[in-house]
């Protein structure tokens, strides 16, 4: 049972919170690297803290968003080569937070004592990504991730953002059982002899699964990355010789993987943009193959356009019930009457409030990896340096991705993640 003082340490991200200098210490991405244009700015709102982001011809800078004079929005300012100049005085600031320029005084001593905020960015897999610990020695490494090397037509990336916390957000991405239902018109349990496949433009438009148990078995390993989880269910095809298993792994702070095919990678990223707001990142990525004719925004639900607005929020959000169709959902052509597995979660945590009140759950065996993540948070958030994974020395996320497949009944289902093809540990 979590308290409410523990639902409070699990929630808060802003400044002051137990959670805010650990979370800090990451990289996240913030912006598709093409939404920001030469001599452009943004801003950009992480862990409760704002700031304007800039592209300088090949160079990338971010300073805290209020100009320390008057407070103005620097996302107003215009981009020099020494740095952002504020349009309402013309003070000029560097890339390292020091006034260059304050035009509009004589007397120019005062300007040396100022020391803006700043923080580091990064640009790979197609992402801008941030990190707004102030010292530099405290940061974790930046992650290599399994797409960056990727050429750009095998790699599809989607985004939104959601009026609802990260945790709850994550929570939702770690939790296996819901797939049964929430995503039962994407996900299909075949049975046994069914070979039927949904198939389209080049693409598989449905996922299956040898199985159509709906209470799956978890169980958690620990990682240095954080911890791998694997849903045990009971195969529709010998259930007495095998398991099927479904392997995902989460990376802490915010990353979650899911199975898919053996030449495919999923992965979702979840960014604390506040207590109320989480930038959510849906990358697929192809080892082998062009993802070209791979409609994905329309597959999750989260087409540019059609599914969100011009802040990425989803537009459905402003219709009754989200926009569910509640006719296919009588006529049994739809579960849910919600169209994209990535809208269908970011509606159910939407619809739990931006912060959900944990005191009122009603947990199960099939919530044991929420659990796992809930504790890690908690014991983070006081304190316990050990509990903060991310920092192993050699630490690889080449191999970060989920399994799934059918195993001997008495395999350990860990055997999915053999050491010599997936390093989910450090290297030696």
């Amino acid at each position: 049972m979590i308290t409410a003082e523990e639902n409070k340490k699990l929630t808060g991200v802003s400044a002051g919170t137990p959670l805010h200098e650990p979370l800090a210490k990451f990289w996240y991405p913030v912006l598709h690297a093409a939404q920001l244009q030469d001599r452009c700015t943004r801003k950009i709102r992480l862990l409760g803290e704002d700031f304007v982001i800039a592209r300088n011809g090949t160079n990338l800078l971010a300073l805290e968003e209020k100009c320390p004079h008057r407070q103005c929005s620097l996302t107003l300012a215009r981009v020099e080569d020494q740095g952002l100049r504020c349009i309402y005085h013309g003070w000029l600031m560097s890339p390292l937070g020091k006034v260059l320029e304050a035009p509009n005084e004589r007397e120019q001593g005062g300007r040396q004592r100022i020391q803006m905020r700043t923080a580091a960015l990064r640009e790979a897999g197609g992402l801008i990504w941030m990190n707004i610990c102030a010292d530099e020695a405290q940061r974790a490494p930046f992650p290599d991730l399994p797409w960056f090397h990727l050429p750009a037509d095998q790699v599809v990336v989607v985004d939104a953002m959601c009026h609802s916390n990260w945790v709850q957000s994550l929570e939702g991405a770690i939790d296996s059982s819901h797939s049964s239902h929430l995503h039962s018109d994407e996900i299909v349990s075949k049975k046994a002899g069914d070979v039927s496949t949904a198939v389209g433009a080049g693409m598989q438009l449905q996922f299956t699964r040898p199985s159509t148990d709906k209470h799956p078995r978890i169980q958690v390993r620990d990682t240095d990355f954080g911890f791998i989880y694997g849903a045990l269910r009971i195969p529709t095809v010998d259930p007495d010789k095998w398991v099927y298993i479904r392997a995902s792994a989460f990376a802490y702070p915010s990353y979650v993987t899911f199975p898919s095919a053996d030449t495919l990678g999923d992965l979702q990223v979840f960014v604390p943009v506040d207590e109320e707001h989480t930038h959510f990142f849906y990358i697929r990525f192809s080892t082998r193959d062009p993802l070209n004719q791979l409609n994905l925004p329309a597959w999750s639900g989260l087409e540019p356009g059609k599914d969100v607005d011009d802040n990425g929020f989803l537009r459905a959000a402003a219709l009754p019930l989200w926009g569910q169709d509640r006719q296919a959902m009588a006529q049994g052509k739809s579960f849910t009457g919600l169209v994209g597995v990535n809208l269908q979660d970011i509606v159910v945590q939407e619809s739990m409030g931006a912060i959900v009140d944990r005191t009122k759950e009603n947990l199960g065996p099939a919530d044991l990896a929420i659990v796992h993540f809930r504790r890690l948070l908690l014991e983070t958030a006081a304190g316990k340096a050990a509990a903060q994974p991310g920092f192993a020395p050699g630490l690889s996320y080449q191999g970060l991705k989920a399994r799934d497949g059918l195993l001997p009944i008495n395999q350990d289902w860990t055997t999915l993640y053999p050491k010599d093809s997936v390093q989910w540990q450090a290297t030696p």
